[in-house]
């Protein structure tokens, strides 16, 4: 692979239409996508309230795209073999998990004094510090070791190229999305989300692309900051986006396929039908936007997205797919 050669969204379009094209295992359905398209509208027409939109403030700018950049760092599996005793955060009366926990603690822990923006500090994060950072009910969050490999992979990053300063970096991308994604891609290895399938490297850079996708939440706080282009983004394969997409119907999967999932068994990280999920999933938001005129991959995950949280509790909704890692 030639990370060099990283572009977005070419890279991760060529890959995954090879994937589409070639699958065994996942197939697309283009005779639901208006129908779901028309779901997916009105979901975003309904909007999100502020749960939805969970990004603290550390106060500044500055420490704002710092903070945004160690949560995306570590931003991946918050599911539990036991989902009533999956890792949870308390947020006044409520309860959240997943990605709303990890904002909630970023956003707890820079209100209470802890420097989570800070590079010189996240790059001496400990595995003893993460658990205070990362304090929850249930089960205690998973894959901790590999969460503050990622944020201290980051903050040694920055403090190296950037001064410690991730707005440094957004300075020498010139605040374009697809090159913000590119110099993650080049410099940090736990951003080089793909896989090999079929005799081709594949990329997905779900969390290289969530990245400046999160970075434009910030127009809302800050109206003068800008990320461009992010319309050239893919949609952000990961758990939730296919799950809702085989309810609905777009993607089908093989008996085998579905045997392991619906049993809730581990599809290993990179097999051939786990990157075919995840493909497919994205190929078929690129199709969905012939449907949606206006909405771009990044909105129509949005809608898939909260499609998705809105089901959770429906005893009918098929199981995502189980692939224990950072990838997503």
């Amino acid at each position: 692979m030639d990370l060099a050669a990283v572009t977005i969204p070419g890279s991760v379009l060529e890959g995954t239409r090879y994937v589409a094209a070639a699958a065994r295992d996942v197939t697309i359905r283009d005779d639901t996508l208006a129908r779901i398209a028309g779901l997916i509208d009105a979901r975003l027409a309904a909007g999100i309230d502020d749960v939805d939109v969970a990004f603290g403030s550390a106060g500044t700018l500055a420490r704002d795209v710092n903070m945004i950049m160690f949560e995306t760092a570590c931003n991946f599996c918050f599911w539990g073999e036991r989902p009533e005793g999956a890792w949870k955060v308390e947020v006044g009366d409520t309860v959240v998990g997943g990605w709303y926990g990890l904002a909630a603690c970023f956003n707890s822990a820079a209100r209470g004094g802890m420097p989570v923006w800070d590079a010189e500090w996240m790059s001496r994060l400990t595995v003893e510090r993460a658990h205070r950072l990362f304090t929850g009910i249930g089960a205690p969050i998973p894959l901790i070791e590999q969460r503050v490999n990622n944020i201290v992979e980051a903050a040694n990053f920055l403090l190296r190229k950037y001064h410690g300063q991730a707005l440094d970096l957004l300075t020498t991308a010139d605040f374009s999305a697809p090159e913000i994604v590119a110099t993650m891609v080049r410099e940090l290895p736990s951003f080089r989300d793909g896989s090999w399938y079929r005799g081709r490297w594949v990329w997905i850079l779900k969390r290289a692309q969530i990245f400046p996708s999160d970075l434009g939440q910030l127009t809302a706080r800050y109206p003068e900051f800008r990320i461009a282009n992010r319309d050239q983004l893919t949609a952000f394969a990961d758990y939730r986006l296919p799950q809702v997409l085989r309810h609905l119907g777009a993607l089908d999967y093989s008996s085998s396929l579905s045997a392991v999932v619906d049993g809730r068994m581990i599809l290993p990280a990179g097999s051939a039908p786990e990157m075919e999920i995840r493909a497919c999933t994205i190929e078929t938001c690129e199709r969905l936007k012939r449907h949606l005129g206006g909405r771009t991959s990044a909105d129509i995950d949005l809608g898939l997205w909260l499609m998705g949280q809105d089901m959770r509790k429906d005893p009918g909704l098929l199981p995502h797919h189980r692939a224990p890692g950072q990838w997503y």
